[in-house]
């Protein structure tokens, strides 16, 4: 097949159920309409996997999606898209990965990989370029995220160049938030790709490549690539970034009184200062570390050793991690959070879905909603660490209450009877951001089609520098931007602090030098709302519309109670009267069939 200006010119598909491997090429028109990563996942997904499909069948499928930037020498061009139907939220799901898995899917020679059916028992996917196996896993089912992928090394011959992605238990007894690991600290973390993988009998796969990317202007590659790179370092958001990391937020977020505290019962964590990205640095940091092609670096290799002598190293945790298992439990020092993140990240399940949960029962448990019999006998209090170790080692085995907690925030909630202490929206748990202090947020989380997620749209940045964060009423335009923003770097393969430095007309130029393709900032945003109609169509032929785009009374009809966002609440119909407008959808949030066709979607699409 031949080779396109940054693309491999292939597409693998790997069928677990007849052992069928194939290649297929992705057409010009495609990669124009919907820019490659995110876009073209849900492309396939919306053609190949009927909006009625079980996520837990054989006709579920992975698809793993690279943008035509990933592989070159821009910088942050390491991030892959893998796209699915949901077991977690039973509808359209999509998790970006970073680190080095997806640029080695492309040097193996591949712009996207398919998994489909079902294996007859437990494997893992050997690609070495041309050469791909479907290997026995057997041996290795049951084992933990590390130990996993050194297993598969080994067998392998041990090269370390060989990049792989592997399940834990979480994701082989299909906890519905389990994730897909890449090089034991990089997740597709959000929505359970683990638990479809799980359901696929498929432990992992192994990548190996040695062609190159061929551009389509190479004159004006490197001259591009070094000034996008002095622009990252004299920006000073990502200086900041590589100093402190993600933690660098937690100063700004808990000052403004809309951090993550006891279940989002308060905006202001009264010991967040012990987890501010300073005092990380000073206190447990031992270096830094970068994704592929990144100049920020804002991974940060950590050290602490227990009370009982235990030495824990790890990468990270992020800010997500240590505000869902830190300050939305109560904890404050860094030895707990660290156990808990390296709990999740050794069994191989969501930081975020999994202190979520245990949110929603330390508050039911302290309301008296709950009783200790009903959780195993636990002191789930708020601030209990020991307490929390216990409940995630027990979600990780699927043990006891484990296995309730396992179906997911909205399914446990429901079962237990604890449903309105459950923080979600489509089923999966919000991220640290209270949207009653940062009102934009609101519309990401109940408009996202995968369920609350901050990343569908990060408007809280430019509400606190605007300063209008408390406003309402014109918000959805903001939005609107911001998810088209998203949209595009989580397509053409760029990691979205890039952003710090990288203007979208910068993208826009990458795209061309990269593909040959004329590519100007209306043609990114085009493309970025072509993606967003689709996604949401999908979620629309299950059934989905206004009533799905909502969020807890929690935020809607109680006021924060103290801090600098004291006495907020969210009208999230007025604004989602205003998003539905400025997106051309009805009243009811359906896209009407004049901006699909104005989109050009019924080109790809039947029935549209």
């Amino acid at each position: 097949m031949k080779k396109s200006f940054g693309m491999m010119g292939k597409l693998l598909r790997v069928n677990l159920t007849t052992e069928k491997i194939s290649t297929e090429s992705i057409s010009f028109k495609l990669w124009e309409a919907f820019l490659g990563g995110r876009g073209l996942g849900a492309y396939y997904l919306m053609k190949e996997v009927p909006p009625d499909t079980d996520p837990l069948s054989p006709d579920n499928k992975l698809i793993f999606m690279n943008g035509p930037l990933a592989g070159t020498i821009i910088p942050g061009n390491n991030k892959i898209c893998v796209t699915f139907k949901s077991y977690l939220t039973e509808s359209y799901s999509y998790s970006l990965c970073g680190g080095f898995w997806g640029p080695e899917l492309k040097y193996a020679g591949y712009d996207g990989l398919i998994m489909e059916g079902k294996a007859s028992k437990p494997v893992y996917l050997w690609i070495d370029d041309e050469n791909i196996e479907i290997k026995v896993a057997d041996h290795i089912w049951g084992e933990m995220i590390s130990e996993s992928e050194e297993q598969i090394r080994r067998e392998l011959g041990g090269d370390e160049t060989i990049q792989i992605a592997v399940i834990g238990p979480a994701g082989e007894k299909k906890v519905a938030y389990a994730c897909i690991t890449a090089g034991q600290y990089r997740e597709f973390g959000r929505g359970g790709s683990g638990a479809i993988m799980g359901s696929k009998n498929l432990k992992g796969i192994a990548l190996r490549g040695s062609h190159d990317v061929i551009v389509g202007k190479p004159d004006e590659l490197i001259p591009l690539s070094k000034r996008l790179i002095q622009n990252l370092q004299k920006s000073s958001g990502g200086q900041i970034r590589r100093k402190y990391g993600t933690m660098e937020l937690v100063e700004r977020i808990n000052d403004a009184g809309f951090w993550v505290t006891r279940n989002f019962s308060g905006g202001y964590f009264e010991e967040g200062y012990k987890l501010e990205g300073e005092q990380m640095r000073q206190e447990i940091v031992s270096g830094d570390s970068s994704c592929f092609g990144c100049p920020i670096g804002c991974g940060k290799w950590t050290y602490v050793q227990t009370k009982d002598g235990e030495i824990l190293q790890m990468e990270g945790p992020e800010f997500e991690s240590v505000g869902m298992l830190g300050s939305n439990c109560g904890i404050s020092d860094w030895k707990t959070i660290m156990a808990a993140t390296k709990i999740c990240d050794t069994y191989g399940f969501d930081t975020i879905n999994g202190g979520g949960i245990i949110g929603m029962l330390m508050e039911a448990y302290e309301s008296g909603a709950l009783d200790k019999e009903n959780i195993d006998g636990i002191d789930l209090t708020f601030g209990n660490g020991d307490a929390l170790l216990k409940m995630l080692k027990k979600i990780g085995k699927r043990e006891g209450i484990g296995d309730i907690l396992a179906k997911g925030i909205e399914r446990a909630g429901r079962e237990l009877g604890i449903l309105e202490f459950a923080v979600h929206s489509k089923g999966q748990t919000f991220p640290v951001y209270d949207p009653r202090g940062a009102k934009a947020m609101a519309l990401t989380y109940s408009t996202s089609p995968k369920g609350a997620h901050h990343m569908f749209a990060t408007t809280f940045g430019a509400e606190l520098t605007m300063g209008n964060r408390f406003e309402e009423e014109g918000k959805a335009s903001l939005e609107r931007t911001h998810q088209f923003s998203m949209a595009i770097v989580d397509s053409i393969a760029l990691c979205s602090t890039m952003r710090a430095g990288i203007t979208l007309n910068d993208q826009a130029e990458a795209y061309s030098v990269v593909t040959g393709m004329q590519m100007d900032i209306d043609k990114l945003n085009e493309a970025a709302e072509r993606i967003i109609n689709l996604e949401r169509m999908y979620n629309v032929l299950i059934g989905y519309n206004r009533e799905n785009d909502t969020l807890p009374s929690k935020f809607l009809n109680v006021a924060m109670p103290k801090g600098e966002s004291k006495g907020q609440t969210v009208n999230l119909s007025l604004m989602l009267d205003e998003y539905y407008d400025v997106m051309g959808w009805t009243i009811d949030g359906i896209p009407t069939k004049e901006k699909l066709h104005q989109l050009e979607l019924n080109r790809f699409i039947d029935g549209i």
